[in-house]
């Protein structure tokens, strides 16, 4: 594990060389971009899906849950695949399942059609991330790396707002089963671009070839566990409330129409391009706590705002506030990306999306069920006790992993 004086050692003196990394990395965030949008596709389909194929909230939940599993089968073996091969293929590969799922999903005349399609589609979506996040933050210096982070991030939330505004608007013009075949389409437009790049590999494969430098010393076990229950926080967050309490609230307690609700969806999207472009940069010009702990704060409120029975403006400002804070993740992975090894960059990574979507799938199921045998205020209140518990333990115990000399080079402008 290189040191803290070897890394400052291996970071480049000046600004060109330090931004070499950025020009082959845009073409695996634009895939990150469309294939996070592809796997939004379905969310705001979710009440017209219930309502023609006659699934409970339950049901419902489930299916989301199943997206979830998808994910965690595939979290470990993308890793080690994003060690080794090249990100637009695996991406392309990703497009692809995701492209045949939509497709059935489009087709389902009967709910297990569609616990299939979503399972097809989380396996898709932990390739694609998994590969996006080792790429984008392998490739980036030691002190551009929360900026890497934000571009992914801000990738991937730009795909979770455009997917459900775009299927939420065509539903509405036509029927979520056209919506849904959209998807299908774009996956195969986004699997042909892909298989046919050429381009070299930004930080992926050889063994960390090209990877930043560590900032310090591995992380001890409790901290490391701290960092993996940020990111089971948020993406517990995400499966809980965007994906399955936001928009089964705004259409059986709000009376919102389908596109009303995707467009809310889309507004949270946007709210968390916003947040992670900032937390990204107070991430590498402050610390990598200065940008986690106001993140995981508004996290917490939004959720809590949901518990009250206060109209839709309430309803879409929860949306808004919980989509901000759910940057933490992005900056929980970059305190773990500085500190270890980068031959094993995409394994470590890995491992955290695997912690992180045991909340994507305890998420959905937990609130779905609650929701439908005890209420809105039940279900709310037992994701914000989780997240309560998750915000204490981080500020307690993740500690600051941004190297001083990086900081300094970020402050004075040298970099």
């Amino acid at each position: 594990m290189t040191s803290a004086s070897g890394s400052t050692a291996a970071t480049p003196p000046a600004s060109g060389p330090d931004d070499r990394w950025l020009r082959p990395a845009l073409p695996v965030a634009a895939c990150v971009l469309l294939v996070s949008a592809l796997a939004h596709v379905r969310v705001p389909l979710l009440p017209d899906i219930g309502d023609d194929l006659s699934m409970s909230p339950s049901a419902l939940g489930i299916a989301v849950t199943l997206f979830g599993l998808g994910r965690l089968a595939l979290d470990l073996p993308a890793g080690n695949l994003a060690d080794r091969f090249h990100p637009m293929r695996l991406m392309a590969t990703s497009a692809l399942v995701m492209g045949a799922g939509s497709a059935l999903l489009a087709g389902a005349a009967h709910q297990a059609a569609v616990m299939t399609a979503f399972l097809l589609l989380g396996a898709a979506s932990a390739t694609a991330n998994t590969t996006g996040m080792t790429s984008l933050t392998g490739a980036a210096p030691a002190h551009r790396r929360g900026s890497a982070m934000a571009m992914y991030s801000g990738c991937l939330l730009a795909g979770q707002a455009l997917g459900p505004s775009l299927s939420g608007l065509v539903a509405g013009l036509t029927d979520w089963r056209v919506a849904a075949m959209s998807g299908a389409a774009m996956g195969l437009v986004v699997a042909a671009v892909g298989l046919s790049w050429r381009h070299g590999r930004p930080g992926s494969g050889r063994r960390g070839a090209r990877r930043g430098a560590t900032t310090g010393p591995p992380l001890s076990a409790l901290e490391r566990g701290v960092v993996y229950a940020v990111g089971f926080g948020v993406f517990l967050t995400v499966g809980a409330m965007p994906q399955t309490l936001v928009p089964l609230i705004g259409a059986a307690e709000l009376d919102l129409g389908v596109s009303l609700i995707g467009a809310a969806i889309g507004v949270g999207g946007a709210a968390r391009v916003v947040g992670a472009l900032t937390a990204g940069a107070i991430s590498d010009g402050v610390s990598r706590r200065a940008a986690l702990v106001p993140c995981l704060v508004l996290q917490l409120l939004g959720v809590a705002l949901l518990v009250a029975d206060a109209g839709a403006a309430v309803w879409l400002a929860a949306v808004v506030l919980l989509s901000l804070g759910a940057s933490a993740h992005a900056v929980a992975a970059t305190v773990l990306a500085d500190r270890v090894d980068p031959a094993h960059l995409g394994r470590s990574l890995g491992r955290y999306r695997f912690f992180a979507d045991v909340g994507l799938v305890g998420g959905p199921l937990v609130a779905a069920v609650v929701y439908d045998h005890a209420g809105r205020v039940a279900a709310v209140g037992a994701i914000t006790a989780i997240l309560v518990v998750i915000t204490v333990a981080a500020v307690a115990l993740v500690p600051e992993t941004r190297s001083r000399r990086s900081g300094s080079r970020s402050a004075d402008g040298s970099d």
